[in-house]
């Protein structure tokens, strides 16, 4: 089994990318999710990796973290979900969003997901939702976020981080920098607008 890869981005095609190790060039399977985020041409990159032996042939599916792996895993396992499927999954909804959607049951946001049918969708959210929950709680994974702000903070900080994700920023990079901003508040709690503000200074500041 090939856990993880540490090599230089040798190319980058529509589903996938190329790492060269040691003159070996692996060509890796990722979400959109991790394909938006990969370095330039010419840059190392580590991607977590789950090798997939199945009668159509030998795949490899790489991921930016091991939670989304651990995800993509959970997919795979629920019947009628093979990789092509879960990879759409993922590249529609990112870890934590598709944890949100299975502890609320929404089987109409699932449905949404092109591949995706009703019995599909129900059969997801019965199978997934509590073993999803387990495997990320107690992680400091994705979907503990949340968890670090006080009651009072989360809803701005919900709306804040929100409106980060529709700039462009990932889930992980919104929620890093809602929290310094409102750690460094101290028990003062910033407007929507301000802490909005503040966190995009910092993620400007900060290379990505």
């Amino acid at each position: 089994m090939i856990g993880f890869l540490r090599g230089v981005v040798h190319s980058v095609w529509e589903r996938g990318v190329m790492v060269e190790v040691q003159g070996i060039g692996y060509e890796v399977q990722v979400p959109s999710s991790t394909l938006s985020s990969l370095p330039p041409v010419g840059q190392e990159v580590t991607l977590y990796t789950h090798l997939s032996w199945r009668e159509e042939g030998v795949n490899l599916f790489g991921f930016e973290t091991p939670e989304d792996r651990e995800m993509f895993r959970l997919l795979i396992e629920v019947s009628g979900v093979g990789p092509r499927l879960a990879m759409t999954i993922l590249s529609s909804l990112s870890s934590s969003q598709l944890l949100e959607v299975l502890a609320s049951g929404d089987v109409n946001r699932l449905k949404s997901i092109h591949g995706i049918g009703k019995k599909t969708a129900a059969r997801l959210c019965v199978d997934l939702k509590e073993r999803a929950e387990k495997v990320f709680s107690g992680k400091g994974g994705l979907a503990q976020a949340p968890d670090v702000l006080s009651a009072s903070e989360g809803g701005v900080a919900k709306e804040a981080v929100s409106g980060l994700v529709n700039l462009g920023y990932s889930e992980r990079e919104a929620w890093a920098a809602v929290k310094a901003v409102l750690d460094g508040a101290g028990e003062r709690e910033p407007a929507l607008e301000e802490l909005i503000t503040a966190s995009l200074r910092r993620l400007v500041s900060e290379p990505r």
